[in-house]
């Protein structure tokens, strides 16, 4: 094993948008950071956005599919990108915030759904992440959906803003999904419009502070139970299959959730048995994800194409059960109407996709295959891939069936008759790349691994900051809000160790 000299203040696992931001923010506030990724370079691609309209986009890749076990439902998928940049090379930049009550409602079914942060301790980081993202959004707010520090303004078409008054009337919102989606108009050699890599790590490239090690496949975190903090990063270089330790003072982990759990489940020592952190048993449970479903849906008028999606938020909070809400993101169908809109055509269909909610409860999970002795082979912990347990029930996919209607009712206060067509393809988890909950934030530690500061309990120098601290799921993108509390616990590591205004050392 190689011992690399130097040690950086904090090692971040990760430049997928959380630890991309954490690492930012750390070294913004002074900090020596490396960052460990396991992908070896960022995704080619190109984007040309003309006026607001994405006129072409490539990417050179895909993502991984085949490092999984699927132990409930046989259809689950994980896609994974171990690529610079990882998932954001991907993603359609949707940024919509959660809603105040989003951190609360779940208390109402019980105490293990309660977030330990609320939507004002989020609310300058959201800005802050929002700034940086330079947000393309609309000028008039949504109901159950916050609004976005905005640095383009985007306006709907007037028949859909005649819609948007007529429905609003009746309780419901529509309006722009707010997204990052860039400058209007742009030519970039990236994938997307707002990429981790590209926007954040690449520009703390010649910081004097900031190191990157492409290609470093963590394998454990090395808790020294003599100091009580971990004081070591173990990763193999995925080129020469060299295992390289690298110490540290403190760690962010954000290398996506199921890719998080697995670093914690590997990281065992005779404190910790079963995972770093894990002495509730919770490392790995309350898996959850955003039940996913497309369908074309017909108008009996003709409406303009959007160009830019419409978002038909949530209804009230209140309305429906605790946890279970839907949104619906209208846009268009097939490629051709997608040109036609550069003209201002119109047309009587429009694409729907939902994203609905689910109850997570500790049987949801992601495990190893099985429980290893402490003697590791190294080779066999790479190889195994994860056991995924979960599936979609009764109340989750009545949910979605819920949302056709809910459409159709949406419409119907606007004076449209609107018919959803299908088909209907079956609900698969893992399908919307929104896994989440597996290592979660909770004021309780029998029902969270981390703390409100997303700390580790038992391992305070190790953050965890990626989608797997999420208490719950709301039926929005996730991806903001994620950043955003990375970017908050970022600030109090940065305190922790003595580089913020309460000097606290670990």
């Amino acid at each position: 094993m190689t011992v690399s000299d130097a040690p950086p203040d904090v090692v971040v696992v990760g430049s997928g948008p959380s630890g991309a931001i954490a690492a930012s923010e750390l070294v913004r506030l002074g900090l020596r950071v490396t960052m460990l990724d396991a992908g070896p370079a960022a995704p080619s691609g190109v984007l040309l956005r003309v006026r607001g309209n994405t006129v072409f986009r490539w990417v050179h890749g895909g993502m991984e599919t085949d490092r999984h076990i699927a132990v409930d439902d046989p259809k689950t998928q994980w896609f994974s990108s171990r690529s610079l940049g990882g998932l954001s090379n991907y993603w359609t930049a949707a940024v919509p915030r959660m809603h105040p009550l989003d951190f609360t409602e779940g208390a109402a079914l019980d105490e293990r759904y309660r977030w330990p942060i609320t939507d004002d301790d989020l609310e300058p980081y959201y800005a802050l992440v929002e700034r940086g993202m330079q947000v393309t959004a609309g000028v008039d707010e949504l109901r159950g959906a916050p609004a976005n520090v905005r640095a383009f303004a985007r306006t709907a078409p007037q028949d859909w803003r005649e819609l948007a008054a007529a429905v609003g009337q009746h309780g419901h919102s529509v309006g722009v999904l707010p997204m990052a989606t860039g400058r209007p108009s742009a030519l970039v050699r990236r994938p997307t419009g707002w990429n981790s890599y590209h926007r954040l790590v690449r520009p703390l490239l010649p910081e004097p502070r900031f190191t990157l090690r492409r290609g470093a496949q963590v394998v454990r975190l090395d808790w020294s139970g003599r100091h009580g903090a971990v004081r070591a990063v173990e990763y193999v270089d995925r080129a020469s299959g060299e295992l390289h330790s690298l110490a540290c003072r403190a760690v962010v982990v954000a290398a996506g959730t199921l890719d998080s759990t697995r670093i914690l489940l590997q990281s065992r020592s005779e404190d910790f048995p079963d995972g770093l952190g894990n002495t509730e048993g919770v490392v790995g449970r309350y898996l959850h994800d955003h039940p996913r479903q497309w369908w074309p849906a017909r108008l009996d008028r003709k409406m303009s194409l959007l160009a830019h999606p419409q978002y038909v938020s949530r209804r009230p909070h209140g309305e429906e059960a605790p946890l279970m809400a839907s949104s619906l993101t209208l846009g268009m169908v097939g490629q051709l109407t997608r040109i036609k809109s550069w003209y201002g055509a119109s047309d009587d269909q429009v694409g729907v996709q939902v994203f609905g909610t689910m109850v997570p409860t500790e049987a949801f999970t992601a495990a190893l295959p099985r429980r290893p002795g402490l003697d590791r082979d190294l080779d066999a912990e790479l190889r195994q891939p994860l056991r995924i347990g979960i599936h979609y029930d009764a109340q989750a996919v009545a949910n979605m069936r819920a949302a056709r209607d809910r459409f159709t009712e949406v419409f119907a206060a606007g004076g449209i008759r609107a018919t959803p067509q299908g088909p209907f393809h079956d609900l698969v988890p893992g399908s919307s790349v929104h896994y989440s909950g597996t290592v979660r934030m909770h004021a309780d530690r029998r029902y969270g691994v981390l703390d409100g500061w997303n700390r580790i309990y038992d391992v305070p120098n190790v953050v965890v900051s990626d989608l797997s601290c999420f208490t719950t799921g709301s039926e929005k993108n996730p991806t903001l809000t994620a950043m955003a509390i990375a970017a908050r616990a970022a600030h109090r590591l940065a305190e922790d160790l003595g580089a913020g205004p309460r000097g606290t050392r670990l």
